[in-house]
């Protein structure tokens, strides 16, 4: 279990090898039938990060061996790793340009994250929508995702969402002109951004890790080649 957040950790800090070194070693591990809740978890997150790394098809290959688990024999928290699953599920269909796909599975992570309380995954699916949107050319409903993802943090500390949701509000801002309102967005989530970033003080590889990731790059310089 410790060794799984710490994967965690790492997916969240943009150290997609280290999450994968971690969930390579213990996996073999997790097939007994009592430990599958954290067999799922540690399926999701290699899912995570191979789709996040431009692998997905082995993305998908754990992620669909993930989902068949908890659809064939449910288990405690498979709810949570549910948003986890249907979030990185997104990002592969999205990054393969199988928007089709990549819009059906995030209507699938919204609402697993709307029979929730949990604003991070509510802001975190709503900012996966707009990124489809945005790459159908819908701008329309991408606006909305936007702005339904800044409601959905109004009010909670959700450091983890906040800056994904800013950046992609930035990108929409900027594609419709509104450059004021771009940078609005640029400057709250650079704040977010730094913010993380000194919380790992602790762990300087793994803050460089996250500071040199090209979201996070972006989003702290956007005129950075």
């Amino acid at each position: 279990m410790l060794h799984l957040y710490r994967a965690w950790i790492h997916l969240h800090a943009m150290d997609f090898p280290g999450v994968l070194e971690i969930c390579d070693s213990i996996l073999p591990s997790l097939g007994e039938p009592v430990r599958r809740p954290w067999r799922r978890f540690c399926l999701a997150l290699t899912g995570s990060a191979e789709a996040a790394s431009g692998r997905y098809e082995a993305a998908a290959d754990h992620l669909t061996t993930a989902r068949i688990e908890m659809d064939g024999r449910p288990v405690i928290h498979d709810w949570y790793c549910r948003m986890l699953l249907e979030q990185a599920l997104t990002d592969a269909w999205l990054g393969k340009g199988d928007l089709k796909q990549a819009r059906a599975e995030a209507e699938r992570f919204v609402a697993a994250t709307l029979t929730t309380a949990e604003r991070t995954w509510q802001a975190l699916a709503w900012e996966a929508s707009a990124r489809v949107a945005m790459a159908e050319g819908d701008r329309g409903h991408a606006r909305t995702c936007v702005d339904r993802a800044v409601a959905a943090m109004e009010g909670f500390e959700v450091p983890l969402a906040a800056w994904r949701v800013h950046a992609s509000a930035a990108e929409l801002e900027s594609r419709l002109g509104n450059q004021r309102a771009a940078e609005h967005h640029r400057s709250l989530g650079r704040s977010t951004v730094l913010a993380l970033a000194n919380s790992l003080g602790d762990y300087e590889r793994l803050r460089e890790t996250f500071l040199a990731a090209p979201p996070v790059r972006a989003i702290i310089d956007p005129g950075r080649d």
